[in-house]
């Protein structure tokens, strides 16, 4: 064999193997079968509506903005004015599943502390990761961390924060 006709032959090989090594990548899952990835992090913001353990249907639920970033940790602010805003750890546990403990403060007219806010919840994402739905335990301390009750049973459901395209987006990307 010639060398000339050698070299042709190593590289219509070379790029028939890679014509059927993409071909393979192409075709190795069926896409009308596969199930996506799904999104298996809590990490960005959240608008949650918190029910409290024991609170009656007519009592408006607690509006929570929750911010879980991507080290585990979680930074939250309420609708309730009594208290500070709340600081916490979570943690995934399993398939969409997390764990998370959030620690508040309540104060009184004169800025005391009267209370400390003990939030242990088990939350669970979405298949689409959008949504979550979740239960808590609040263990409530006096301002010397002595457990003064623990409620269990509230309730929790959220939807991811996205950004969204205000109405003059365009003519604003026009601009200089």
């Amino acid at each position: 064999m010639q060398p000339f006709t050698f070299l042709a032959f190593v590289v219509l090989s070379a790029g028939a193997a890679q014509a059927q090594a993409q071909s393979l990548l192409g075709t190795i899952i069926t896409q009308d079968k596969a199930i996506a990835t799904v999104n298996q992090t809590l990490e960005g913001t959240w608008l949650l509506e918190l029910r409290p353990a024991g609170s009656p249907a007519s009592q408006p639920s607690i509006l929570n903005l929750d911010t879980f970033t991507a080290s585990g940790a979680i930074i939250a602010a309420g609708s309730n004015g009594a208290a500070s805003a709340a600081h916490g750890v979570w943690v995934r546990v399993g398939d969409r599943k997390f764990l998370g403990t959030v620690f508040s403060f309540s104060f009184n007219e004169n800025r005391i502390l009267t209370t400390i806010m003990k939030v242990r919840v088990n939350l669970q994402l979405s298949a689409d990761g959008q949504t979550l739905k979740g239960t808590n335990e609040v263990v409530v301390m006096d301002a010397t961390g002595k457990v003064t009750a623990t409620l269990s049973g509230g309730t929790s459901s959220g939807i991811r924060l996205s950004a969204e395209i205000p109405g003059d987006f365009y003519d604003f990307q026009k601009l200089p």
